[in-house]
């Protein structure tokens, strides 16, 4: 007896169908092409033309030996490129190069199908970097193509493919759906990976503040997080001051971030939340945000109150941070007094630091320094004159404001040559002045404001947000106080945004030119992260909720699941039974299972063997049994009798016999 193999998947697709399936390889890995190294793309690309071209010569597939040396030269090429091949832009970028040199073994079916497995694993991959509300459509068509190239792959005509993909992805979205709400999310998600150390900072804020730090993240209009407030409230927009980071230092003009391995935490004296919420006029808020956070930096309202959550710790100056970051969005909750005072206790030390100067820098900064502290008998005093200074010498806030040619001294050319500059100009100026006389000042960097949607009642916060203002301290009361010096030279900035308070020749660039069309696309993010992306058990108990059925124990819960996932299933699963009994050829099934059971040989030798051959086979070889030959004689009969064949319930009866005695002959060898 010989072992039957399927030669039909050593069978080579026709040169439309491969040239389809590269193209699906193609828009698969279109979204990773936007977000791996323009290097590996450029590669991914190269082959990809390569392999296309190959389809219209005589070579069907490169030898071992050439795909060895492209798979250790695409290993090199990204360990250059990256200096790794471990973590998730090293992984995903090998991964996109080896299933691009899975297609160069494309010869058989077999291996078609594999390629188009291992498509489904990329797909994966291009979740790991961008989980927007773009992502739906590309997600939808690249499983149509998956599904239709199923129908290709089987020798289905195109049209029939493509109805049957569109169909079949039809009947599975409401099982989908079904499944969808009632496996949430863990509270991590799957690709909840660490984020590779050298990846650009997700927000855009920089650890570093120079002239043209936040103006250029303005120029974007990147989504940086989603915010809801609990109750929902709607805080005044000159209120939200989403602080980020916190700069202590200065180093030759440029301001840097304290680092983010120390905390004054023990020092802060911020109230107990539950105590705050006794309090009327409290301005206490609750609030969560959507959002990717930046190597674990999460922007929070002024003031954050430490409320005891396990995964989130306090850097200096009152910043929030997770004590883990990860790829992926993620919800976070938080509480705020929104208030510009931060209390703190100080020693020697901290008051130190945040005087420092580098020594021979901007010496008309300090002169005027000294002019207003010696108008001034306390800070508070010293800062309304700063504010008046910017006030009463028409000061301009702009994106592009004049730049010194002198590297040095640019505090000195904004406060008394060009007066003009954007947010970082004013926080450096003013910070300047304050230590300038010793008083501790430091500057904070983050996002205020955001743009309110009504009908979802949520805040979206982009690049364009992108603020820095200044904290000085207050020794008389023992406090830091907020002081935004950009509102003395445009007080709507926080009042009304940015877009406002800019030059009306430089707004054009931050408002969409389409509003309509983003406003749908702002609502349609809001909810995708909200209800999809983010869908946890708080969002499943949320719609339990709202369905009435949070209070029915749990085994009546399960039990209707089970029932309303088999009733969503039922229209799926009549459909594949159909297909398989309208394109199902019992009889030719049936004959051919013989043949393999018992002959090895090419598909074309097979199907040349008539029953009266098979017949004459199996009683040279012993093996014609009294079954065997009554099913042959029944097939020889429909086949070639007078009364044609018999309905499909006698041929799948003929059928079910036939795969019996075909068991039993393998049996008795």
């Amino acid at each position: 007896m010989w072992l039957a193999d399927p030669v039909f998947l050593r069978k080579s697709p026709p040169k439309r169908t491969q040239l389809i399936l590269l193209l699906m390889l193609a828009w698969i890995a279109l979204p990773l092409l936007f977000d791996l190294p323009m290097s590996v793309g450029a590669a991914f690309a190269l082959l990809w033309l390569i392999r296309v071209g190959l389809l219209f010569t005589k070579i069907k597939k490169l030898p071992l030996w050439a795909l060895v040396i492209l798979l250790l030269g695409s290993t090199v090429w990204i360990y250059f490129r990256l200096g790794t091949i471990i973590g998730r832009d090293a992984s995903v970028s090998l991964l996109m190069l080896m299933i691009m040199l899975k297609a160069f073994e494309g010869e058989t079916l077999r291996d078609w199908q594999i390629l188009l497995l291992a498509q489904l694993i990329l797909m994966g991959g291009g979740l790991l970097f961008n989980q927007s509300i773009l992502m739906a459509p590309w997600l939808i068509v690249a499983l149509f193509c998956l599904i239709s190239a199923l129908g290709l792959l089987a020798a289905t005509q195109p049209s029939a493919a493509i109805r049957q993909g569109a169909l079949i992805l039809l009947l599975s979205f409401p099982l989908a759906v079904i499944l969808f709400l009632v496996v949430p999310r863990k509270d991590k998600p799957l690709w909840g990976i660490p984020q590779p150390q050298q990846s650009a900072a997700t927000t855009g804020i920089s650890d570093t503040l120079v002239a043209g730090s936040v103006s250029n993240l303005v120029l974007d209009n990147a989504l940086i997080f989603n915010a809801t407030f609990d109750n929902d409230v709607k805080p005044r927009q000159a209120d939200l001051y989403w602080r980020v980071l916190v700069m202590g230092r200065n180093y030759d003009g440029e301001w840097r971030a304290v680092k983010e391995q120390y905390t004054d935490e023990d020092s802060l004296q911020l109230p107990s939340k539950d105590n705050l919420a006794r309090q009327s006029n409290n301005r206490l808020l609750g609030y969560q945000l959507i959002i990717q956070d930046d190597h674990g930096r999460i922007p929070a309202l002024d003031q954050p109150l430490a409320d005891g959550q396990p995964d989130l710790n306090r850097r200096v100056g009152n910043v929030v941070r997770v004590n883990r970051s990860r790829e992926g969005l993620r919800r976070i909750h938080l509480y705020s007094q929104l208030t510009p005072y931060l209390y703190q206790q100080m020693d020697e030390a901290l008051l130190n630091y945040y005087t420092q100067l580098p020594d021979g820098l901007n010496p008309q900064t300090r002169q005027l320094a000294q002019q207003l502290a010696r108008q001034s008998g306390s800070s508070e005093e010293f800062i309304r004159h700063i504010m008046d200074y910017f006030r009463n010498n028409h000061f301009q806030y702009t994106l592009t404001p004049q730049t010194s040619d002198e590297p040095v001294n640019r505090t000195d050319f904004f406060l008394f040559q060009s007066r003009e500059g954007f947010c970082e100009h004013y926080a450096d100026a003013t910070v300047w002045l304050a230590r300038a006389v010793g008083v501790p000042a430091r500057v904070v960097v983050g996002y205020q404001g955001g743009e309110y949607h009504p009908e979802g009642k949520f805040w979206q916060i982009r690049s364009k947000d992108a603020h820095a203002w200044v904290e000085i301290w207050i020794a008389e009361k023992g406090r830091w106080q907020r002081v935004d010096p950009t509102t003395a030279a445009a007080a709507s900035r926080v009042e009304k945004g940015v877009e406002d308070a800019l030059p009306e020749a430089q707004r054009a660039s931050l408002t969409s030119s389409y509003p309509l069309l983003q406003k749908y696309l702002d609502n349609g993010q809001f909810y995708w992260q909200q209800w999809v992306v983010n869908y946890d058990t708080g969002s499943q108990k949320s719609i339990l909720t709202w369905l009435n059925l949070k209070n029915l124990p749990v085994s009546v819960l399960v039990v209707m699941i089970v029932v309303v996932i088999i009733i969503m299933a039922l229209p799926l699963v009549f459909w594949l039974r159909r297909q398989g009994e309208v394109q199902s050829q019992p009889l030719t099934e049936g004959i051919n299972l013989l043949k393999q059971s018992v002959i090895e040989g090419e598909e074309a030798e097979l199907a040349a063997m008539g029953p009266l051959e098979l017949q004459a086979l199996l009683a040279e070889h012993n093996l014609l049994n009294a079954d065997l030959a009554a099913l042959l004689m029944q097939y020889i009969d429909w086949q070639y009798g007078a009364g044609g064949l018999p309905d499909k319930r006698q041929q799948r009866i003929w059928y079910r016999k036939m795969k019996k005695a075909v068991r039993q002959l393998n049996k008795q060898e």
